[in-house]
């Protein structure tokens, strides 16, 4: 197996924005695809300096379990100037097989398949360079899945809704005040999804307790 270096041209470019993407706590939905009330799962945020002499942005959607871990993500990266250049980039969480890779999929169009770029402390990276009859998709989906397999050999779909990917998209990029707004909105969803949790636990112990 071919791993790569970080002298790929490939690696190069597809990092920077990794390395934003992971650094920004942009807050995306629950596993249920659900966003804190009134937010939309998607959200863009562009670099306020360039990065490595680049200008770009993301439209992001992280998928987070009620506690807040980190699961999976799906952006699409610009990387802005004369010539824009499209990518699609997807984290899964480590322990997948490394092949066949993973494949990304609109609705029930066909599968695009994808490699793995690299796998760093909070996932396994791929990108896939994309056009604009896959951006125009993916205005027009519902569901974006990104599909894997993992050590037993069984395939992990991770799906995340499209609705408002297209305003996202179409949008300007979020101001770091508005990211942080967004986390601390999201921080308090989960504690309040958490704590409801709690509570219903505890009221079910009592009932088998007292033999309800």
């Amino acid at each position: 197996m071919r791993y790569p270096n970080a002298h790929s041209s490939k690696l190069r470019r597809f990092l920077p924005a990794a390395m934003v993407a992971v650094a920004i706590p942009f807050g995306g939905a629950t596993a249920q695809d659900e966003a804190p009330a009134g937010q939309s799962a998607w959200v863009k945020a562009c670099n306020p300096t360039p990065v490595e002499g680049q200008n770009f942005c993301v439209t992001v959607q992280e998928i987070r379990a009620e506690t807040g871990q980190f699961i999976a993500s799906a952006m699409i990266r610009e990387i802005l100037g004369d010539k824009k250049e499209s990518s699609l980039v997807v984290v899964v969480p480590l322990g997948m097989m490394m092949r066949p890779g993973l494949r990304a999929q609109i609705d029930t169009s066909p599968q695009q398949e994808m490699a793995y770029d690299v796998c760093l402390a909070n996932g396994c990276y791929s990108s896939l360079d994309v056009d604009d009859s896959f951006i125009d998709a993916l205005k027009k989906g519902s569901q974006l899945s990104v599909i894997t397999v993992n050590t037993e050999g069984k395939p992990v779909s991770f799906p995340m809704t499209l609705v408002g990917f297209t305003a996202a998209y179409d949008g300007e990029g979020m101001k770091p005040e508005g990211i942080q707004q967004r986390q601390e909105d999201l921080n308090k969803a989960l504690q309040d999804r958490a704590k409801a949790a709690r509570e219903k636990l505890k009221e079910q112990q009592l009932k088998e307790g007292t033999g309800n």
